[in-house]
C-alpha cells in the first residue's frame, strides 16, 4: 500500500477512532490513489451520538467514478459491514458532482477524517434541490416499515406497521450496540420524525437544516405546528434512551404514546407528498419528473387525480413527450391497476 494511513480528524471516542483508522487503511488498499477525502457525517461528527448510532462515512472519489468503480464500492460496503462493532453507513460520491450540485450536511456538519478538505470548493446545495431531496426522503422509511406483497404499492391512508404491537410496529428493526449485541430498537422512528421535520422546514420556512437536532429546533422556531410536540418527544426519547426500547414500563408507555400519534403524522406527510409529486410531474429536470411519476405508482392514493395526471403524460403530443417519462407513467399506471383491489380483498 503506497498511501500512508493517517487520520486528519478524531472523534471523542477512542473505539470509534480505531474503527476509522482501520477503515481508512482498507479503502486505501481497495481504491489506491482514488479517494480525495473521507468525511464522517451525522451524530458522531457533531458529538451527539448515542450508543447505537451508526458511523456515517462518505468517500469522495477524485473527479468522477472510473468504469466499474461504483460496483466495486458496493461490494466493498457489503463486505465491510460485518467486520465492525459499530454499525457502518458508507456512501461514495464523485468530487465533480459535489462541486457541480452542492451539498448540505457534508459541507456544513462533517468531520474530515482523511485526505484533502474539499468543502471550500463545494457550494451549499440550492434550496430547491435541497427541498426536493428532503421531500423524497421520508418515503423510504415509511415504505420499508410495512410488509406487503411484492410489487404492491403503499395504500393511502396508511395503517400502522403492526397495529397489535406494543409500539405499533415502529420497533421493527433491531439496533446494535458497540459490543455487537442486538437490542429491540426505535431508531427508524427517530430518523423518520427528523426527516419529516426537515422536509417541512425546507418547504415552509425555506431553510436548510444540518442535523437531527437542528431540524427539530428549526421546526419549533419556524413552524411550531401540530407535529412539533410529537417530533420533539421522539427526539427526546433518543436523548434519554439512545435507540433502545427502554425496559422501564413508564418509559415504554411514553414511547408508545408517541408511536400512537406517528401514523397521523405519516398520513399528513403523504397527503402533502401527493400534491408535491403532482407538481413535480411538470417541473424540474427530466430525472426529477421521472422520479415523481415513479413515486405516484409506489403509493396508491384513493382519488382519481393521480391516474388522470399520469394518463395525461401518455396522451401528450409526440413532439412534447419525453420517452422516459412516458414509460414511467405507463409503468405506474399498470402497477396501480394491478393492485387496485388489494385493500378490498384483504378486508374481505
Amino acid at each position: 500500500m503506497d498511501e500512508e494511513v493517517t487520520l486528519v480528524g478524531l472523534t471523542e471516542d477512542m473505539q470509534v477512532n480505531a474503527v476509522l483508522f482501520g477503515f481508512v487503511g482498507l479503502y486505501a488498499m481497495m481504491f489506491p490513489g482514488r479517494v480525495a477525502a473521507c468525511y464522517l457525517v451525522g451524530s458522531h461528527a457533531t458529538s451527539e451520538a448515542v450508543g447505537e448510532s451508526d458511523l456515517d462515512l462518505t468517500l469522495v472519489f477524485k473527479d468522477t467514478f472510473l468504469p466499474g468503480e461504483e460496483a466495486r464500492f458496493e461490494r466493498f460496503r457489503t463486505a465491510l459491514g460485518p467486520l465492525s462493532r459499530h454499525p457502518l453507513d458508507l456512501n461514495a460520491v464523485e468530487e465533480a458532482r459535489l462541486v457541480a450540485e452542492g451539498e448540505v450536511n457534508l459541507k456544513e456538519n462533517a468531520l474530515l477524517i482523511a485526505g484533502e478538505d474539499l468543502r471550500e470548493r463545494i457550494p451549499l446545495m440550492p434550496l430547491e434541490a435541497w427541498t426536493r431531496h428532503c421531500m423524497h426522503q421520508p418515503y423510504r422509511f415509511i415504505e420499508r416499515a410495512r410488509a406487503r406483497a411484492e410489487d404492491a404499492p403503499l395504500r393511502f391512508p396508511l395503517e400502522y406497521p403492526d397495529a397489535r404491537g406494543e409500539l405499533y410496529g415502529y420497533d421493527y428493526r433491531e439496533v446494535m450496540d458497540a459490543n455487537g449485541v442486538l437490542h429491540r430498537g426505535f431508531k427508524e422512528l427517530v430518523t423518520l420524525a427528523c426527516r419529516m421535520a426537515t422536509a417541512a422546514v425546507a418547504v415552509d420556512a425555506g431553510r436548510h437544516t444540518f442535523s437531527k437536532r437542528d431540524a427539530i429546533q428549526a421546526h419549533r422556531e419556524h413552524l411550531h405546528d401540530t407535529w412539533t410536540p410529537l417530533y420533539e418527544s421522539i427526539f427526546a426519547s433518543r436523548q434519554q434512551w439512545g435507540y433502545r426500547v427502554p425496559e422501564d414500563a413508564a418509559a415504554r408507555a411514553t414511547l408508545r404514546a408517541a408511536c400512537a400519534r406517528m401514523l397521523d403524522a405519516e398520513n399528513a406527510f403523504l397527503a402533502r407528498y401527493r400534491d408535491y409529486l403532482l407538481a413535480e410531474l411538470t417541473r424540474g429536470r427530466l430525472s426529477d419528473r421521472v422520479l415523481a411519476a415513479r413515486r405516484l405508482g409506489d403509493i396508491a392514493y384513493p382519488d382519481a387525480e393521480v391516474p388522470e395526471a399520469l394518463q395525461r403524460l401518455l396522451e401528450a403530443p409526440e413532439e412534447d413527450a419525453e420517452p422516459a417519462l412516458r414509460e414511467m407513467a405507463r409503468e405506474s399506471l399498470d402497477r396501480l391497476a394491478r393492485h387496485r383491489g388489494d385493500r378490498a380483498s384483504s378486508a374481505a
